[in-house]
């Protein structure tokens, strides 16, 4: 049983290395970009909050013509709705840092689908003046569709983890 795993593991290995060392140059192997998020929560996110607004860098490797691996990381702020009777919410900050596939339907258009982890920070007023904070993570998962024109990448997607969410997009520039 052990040498049939590590044939496995030499098979995708090398099937892999292969890909991303093959001499066909017609696709970028690696690009990094950085994005401008929106965000619209839904769910209970969508309770306590209004909207979104951050950065994302993700880095891109080329499998081949119509494929890439992906890590996106960055922050998300999410600005509070005024939810009355004292409590005063303030900005919640999420960290995502998730890992991917990307294919290319068409020349300009690509699928995306995206899972990892989100570690979220809220503050809050402890009604004395000061502030008070709360922190956490969760499973996160992004299915999402874009559009590649050059060095400009836009995108939607549904962003969800732990009965949140929200709808985001990004405005993205590769280098």
């Amino acid at each position: 049983m052990k040498k049939i795993f590590t044939l496995v593991i030499v098979m995708l290995a090398a099937v892999t290395t292969s890909k991303l060392y093959a001499q066909d140059g017609d696709y970028k192997k690696f690009s990094l970009g950085l994005g401008f998020e929106g965000a619209l929560p839904v769910g209970n996110l969508g309770n306590a909050y209004s909207f979104g607004a951050g950065a994302t860098i993700r880095a891109t490797i080329g499998l081949d013509a119509s494929s890439a691996v992906t890590i996106t990381s960055g922050a998300i702020a999410f600005i509070p709705k005024d939810l009355g009777s004292g409590y005063k919410l303030k900005t919640q900050i999420n960290i995502p840092i998730k890992a991917g596939y990307k294919y290319m339907l068409s020349d300009n258009f690509y699928a995306i689908g995206e899972a990892g982890i989100t570690i979220a920070k809220s503050y809050a007023s402890n009604g004395n003046g000061g502030t008070i904070s709360a922190s956490g993570s969760s499973f996160t998962y992004a299915p999402g569709i874009g559009l590649k024109l050059g060095a400009l990448d836009l995108s939607v997607r549904y962003e969800g983890y732990s009965g949140a969410g929200f709808i985001g997009t990004r405005l993205g520039f590769n280098f």
